[in-house]
């Protein structure tokens, strides 16, 4: 059985720190190592982007019709399987008999529009978030099957009409290097970190504003490009000089940046699956999460979770005095690094086998 997965060039990388990409690279890598175990043979297929130099809202929207006419005309009849598992408008309209698999990572734009304000700020964005992200969700609804990332994704995907018998769970893994030896932690002072982006979605002024409400001998690092909303979140902790914006987390630093926490904050509103959770917790770290957000149970299982600023602060404050150790952290620690790329590889075969059967 031949298999392509489809994406955008360059974006099979774990070099961007961005979610899909990695996926899209350790999905690849390791559905080719196991290939040889199963009958399939796997290949990619990436689209170039199309430029009009600097000119941006020319880019977005000639970089969405590219990709669209692009994938349109191509012949894929060759394949028994496309696995689109880029988020980009790319549709194999000529296929033949190939079955049509789409990688859900989340619905957020489509159930929960109100948080991506951020995104709503000029035209090229806005053009972008319309055309290319919401209107491709629902696109991926309308193909023979879907993957999923955790049981969240899949009932949103069902709460949105699709049909629950053609959609499979393939949890997202954690970097072989989250498994290594956790280093002893050398901190003059007590460190809380943060690793993400400052998109509203975040909900990062919830920590910012937790952290000052703590008292003590502390340091709050945080980690991420400056976008977004960052002007914004940066000037909330302008009165308190213990909180640190560090730039961004290289990726070859990042094992080396988590263990220089002491424990992780990460106050998002949603989730598809919030990887950094599982990397914080395979290293050892105690995660503080936001209650009200909407992150899957079996990603938040081994959480603290915070109602209000004040209960985050409190979290934060008894960790610091009573530690993190023990069966929770044990247990957190054995949990998270079960999160593999290999299993991640595995369960899309067996969902493949299954597509073939029920097609």
């Amino acid at each position: 059985m031949k298999v392509a997965l489809l994406g955008l060039e360059g974006n099979f990388s774990r070099s961007t720190g961005l979610g899909a990409p990695v996926y899209m690279y350790e999905l690849y890598n390791h559905l080719k190592k196991l290939s040889h175990l199963d009958r399939f043979e796997i290949e990619k297929i990436e689209y170039g982007r199309i430029s009009a130099g600097d000119l941006k809202l020319l880019n977005e929207g000639l970089g969405w019709l590219y990709l669209v006419f692009k994938s349109a005309l191509e012949d894929y009849s060759a394949f028994d399987i496309l696995h689109k598992v880029d988020i980009k408008p790319i549709f194999p309209y000529n296929r033949g008999n190939a079955i049509f698999v789409t990688t859900a990572h989340d619905f957020q734009p489509i159930l929960a529009p109100e948080l991506d304000r951020d995104m709503e700020k000029g035209i090229g964005n806005r053009l972008r978030l319309s055309l290319e992200i919401r209107y491709s969700l629902r696109l991926a609804l309308r193909s023979d099957f879907l993957t999923a990332n955790t049981t969240m994704t899949r009932d949103d995907a069902i709460a949105l009409g699709f049909d629950k018998r053609r959609i499979f769970v393939a949890p997202h893994g954690i970097d072989e290097r989250y498994r290594d030896q956790i280093k002893k932690r050398k901190n003059k002072e007590y460190t809380v970190g943060y690793i993400g982006s400052f998109r509203y979605r975040k909900n990062l002024p919830f920590a910012i504003k937790a952290f000052t409400k703590t008292e003590g001998k502390m340091r709050f690092e945080v980690w991420g490009k400056k976008a977004y909303d960052y002007g914004e979140i940066e000037s909330l902790a302008r009165n308190d000089r213990r909180i640190k914006f560090m730039g961004f987390a290289p990726e070859d630093k990042i094992v080396d940046i988590y263990d220089g926490f002491d424990a992780f904050v990460f106050p998002s509103f949603y989730e598809g699956e919030g990887l950094p959770i599982l990397e914080a917790q395979a290293r050892g770290l105690p995660v503080i999460i936001y209650k009200g957000g909407k992150i899957a149970k079996e990603i938040r299982k081994y959480c603290y979770e915070a109602m209000d600023e004040e209960e985050m602060a409190a979290i934060i404050a008894r960790l610091k005095e009573d530690g993190y150790e023990g069966k929770r952290r044990d247990d957190a620690i054995r949990y998270a690094r079960s999160f593999t790329w290999e299993n991640t590889a595995r369960k899309t075969l067996e969902a493949y086998e299954e597509m073939i059967r029920l097609r």
